[in-house]
C-alpha cells in the first residue's frame, strides 16, 4: 500500500513470456504461460501493451490515470477505465495477486502428488504413438549424415545435443547420438535448460519419466543426496519439469538406443544471467559448489556406468528475443560468439566460456549457458570435440537460434 492509503496495483507475473507478435500488421505480444493458468493463447495489442509498460507494482488506480491522460494528450481517462482494464488482465492470470499464488500452490501441490512425469510433448512434438514414434526415430539413425567421429580406443563419457525442434535439429541431433550408440550407461546425469525456472538455479524431480517408448526410473536415492547436497540453490518444488522439453526430447533418444534399462538423474538449470557479472564460475555461487561436487563425486566413483548429456541451444537472436535488430543481420557476429564459446566448451575452460558470456553481457541469450557451465565444472580428464553446428532462421520472425553436438571422450 502507499502513502497515500490507495492500494498498489499488484506487478506483471514474473514466470510468464510475452513474445513479440503481430496482429493485423500492428506491434503485439503473444503470452505464453508454463504454469497452465492461461489455457487459450493471448493477444496483446493497442493500448492494452501501453497500458502494461506502466504495471511495475507501485502505482495506484490515480497514478495511471496521471499517466495515461499525459501520454493521450490531457484525454480525460477514468478510474472506472483503468479498473476495467485491470480486471481483464485479472481475469487472464497475468497479475501477480493472491487469486494468482492459490492457483499457482494449487497445480503445484497437484503436481507434487504424482509419481510419474508423463510426456508433454507426444503427439505435438513427435508422435505419440509407440510404432510410429519407433518409425520416426528410426530416421535419426540412419547412416547419411549421421557418421560417428568417435575416435578409436576413445570412451564417450559426456555429451552435448541440441534441444530444439525434432525436425530442424535433425542433422546435428543425428550427429550427437551416434556417437553414443556402443555405450551401455546405467545411469544418466541428463542436464536441462529450465526455461521456467525462475526462482532457483536447479529443479530436481524424484518423479519417473514415461514416454510413449516405455518408462525411466529416476535415481530417486541419489537425487535425494543431490536435494541436501544443494539446499540453498535446489527449488523447493518440481513443476518446472512437467512441461519442460529439453529432458524430454533426450530421453527418447537415449529409449531409442538403450531401451528403459538405465535410471536417470533429471537436473533443470535456471538462469545464471543475474549473478552473470558476480561470479566467473558455477562454483563461485553460494551453494551451488556442494551441489557440483555431490554430482562430480557420484560421476567419478560410477566411471562409464554413468553418461552426461545436456540438452542445451546456443544463441536466440532476432525480434522474437528481444532484438530490435533482424537475425540476419547478427550472423556474423552470433557465429564467432558461438565459436568462442565451443572453443572454451571443448577445452572445458569454465572460466572462458563464463568470461565470453560476460563480455557480451548475455546479448546473444545463450540459453544453455548454466547446464554448460555445470557440466563444465563436473568434466574431468576428457576432451571435447564438436561434431556439428547449425542455425535455424525462422523467416516469419526473422529470428534464429544455433545449436550445436560436442562429444566429450576419454583423453
Amino acid at each position: 500500500m502507499k502513502s497515500n492509503g490507495e492500494e498498489s496495483v499488484p506487478k506483471l507475473r514474473t514466470d510468464i513470456e510475452f513474445l513479440p507478435a503481430s496482429y493485423q500488421g500492428t506491434r503485439a505480444l503473444l503470452v505464453k504461460d508454463s504454469l497452465g493458468l492461461i489455457q487459450e493463447p493471448i493477444v496483446l495489442k493497442g493500448e492494452t501493451l501501453e497500458f502494461l509498460s506502466l504495471i511495475d507494482g507501485k502505482k495506484d488506480i490515480r497514478d495511471f490515470q496521471v499517466e495515461l491522460m499525459r501520454r493521450k494528450g490531457g484525454v480525460f481517462v477514468s478510474s472506472e477505465e483503468v479498473e476495467g482494464v485491470l480486471q481483464e488482465l485479472d481475469s487472464a492470470f497475468l497479475l501477480d495477486n493472491e487469486r494468482y499464488r492459490q492457483e499457482k500452490e494449487r497445480i503445484i501441490a497437484e503436481y507434487s502428488l504424482l509419481e510419474v512425469r508423463k510426456a508433454s510433448h507426444a503427439g505435438h512434438s513427435y508422435p505419440e504413438n509407440t510404432a510410429e514414434l519407433r518409425s520416426y526415430m528410426g530416421s535419426f539413425f540412419s547412416q547419411e549424415e549421421g557418421d560417428s567421429q568417435q575416435i578409436k580406443g576413445k570412451e564417450v563419457v559426456a555429451l552435448i545435443s541440441p534441444h530444439i525442434d525434432l525436425d530442424v535439429g535433425k542433422r546435428v541431433y543425428k550427429r550427437a547420438y551416434h556417437v553414443i550408440r556402443n555405450s551401455s550407461p546405467k545411469r544418466v546425469f541428463l542436464l536441462g535448460t529450465g526455461h521456467s525456472l525462475h526462482e532457483s538455479y536447479i529443479s530436481l524431480t524424484e518423479k519417473d519419466f514415461e514416454t510413449p517408448l516405455g518408462l525411466v526410473k529416476t535415481d530417486k536415492d541419489f537425487v535425494k543426496v543431490l536435494k541436501k547436497a544443494g539446499e540453498k540453490v535446489v527449488s523447493h518444488d518440481d513443476i518446472t519439469h512437467r512441461k519442460e522439453h529439453s529432458i524430454e526430447f533426450q530421453l527418447i533418444f537415449l529409449q531409442s538406443l538403450f531401451g528403459s534399462d538405465f535410471s536417470l538423474v533429471p537436473i533443470l538449470c535456471g538462469s545464471f544471467h543475474k549473478v552473470l557479472e558476480q561470479f566467473s564460475r558455477p562454483l563461485d555461487i553460494p551453494g551451488m559448489d556442494n551441489f557440483l561436487e555431490a554430482l562430480k563425486l557420484s560421476w567419478a566413483e560410477d566411471g562409464p556406468e554413468t553418461l552426461i548429456i545436456a540438452g542445451v541451444d546456443f544463441s536466440h537472436i532476432g525480434p522474437k528475443f528481444g532484438h530490435n535488430q533482424h537475425a540476419l543481420s547478427m550472423l556474423t557476429e552470433t557465429k564467432s560468439h558461438d565459436e568462442l564459446l565451443i572453443e572454451a566448451i571443448c577445452n572445458k575452460d569454465v572460466k572462458s566460456f563464463w568470461a565470453e558470456l560476460q563480455g557480451t553481457k548475455g546479448r546473444f541469450n545463450v540459453c544453455g549457458f548454466s547446464a554448460i557451465a555445470c557440466l563444465l565444472e563436473i568434466l574431468d580428464s576428457s576432451q571435447g570435440h564438436l561434431l556439428d553446428y547449425d542455425i535455424w532462421q525462422e523467416e516469419p520472425t526473422q529470428s534464429a537460434v544455433s545449436f550445436a553436438a560436442i562429444v566429450f571422450e576419454t583423453e
